[in-house]
């Protein structure tokens, strides 16, 4: 029942009375706002697992819709340029980030502990989910 919604960091299923569906928690993260979403057209609604090994970068990218990200295990460093400056934030398991479309950042993963994060993009139907950027002035 709606009690699952109480425990979202637990990862045991919920106990359903017969004829309910079972709810099983899959992450929870802490995500700060501004959150804005607005399509107000149809949307294709993706969610990723991503894993990063020791290492990985994704390299400077934007999507073509919002996405939200939760740190499911270990951290990333996550970097954008913002107000002339190249702004680095280190997010870790438990917490999360919202992208905006068209917003230009890269995440890597400069730790020896591997990290996964699932993202949930909400993209334009056709679109695909990242295209590549220059990296901004501020940040070379």
């Amino acid at each position: 029942g709606p009690a699952a919604a109480d425990t979202p960091s637990s990862s045991a299923p919920s106990v359903s009375a017969s004829g309910e569906p079972i709810v099983t928690p899959l992450a929870a993260a802490l995500v700060p706002g501004p959150i804005d979403i607005d399509r107000r057209h149809p949307s294709n609604v993706v969610s990723v697992r991503i894993d990063f090994r020791a290492g990985d970068t994704t390299g400077w990218h934007s999507h073509p819709g919002p996405v939200l990200v939760q740190v499911v295990s270990g951290a990333i460093t996550l970097r954008h340029a913002a107000h002339g400056r190249c702004l680095s934030q280190v997010v870790r398991a438990g917490h999360g980030f919202f992208e905006a479309p068209d917003a230009v950042h890269v995440a890597e993963n400069p730790r020896p502990a591997p990290a996964v994060l699932y993202a949930t993009f909400v993209l334009p139907p056709k679109a695909g989910p990242e295209v590549t950027a220059p990296i901004p002035a501020p940040c070379r």
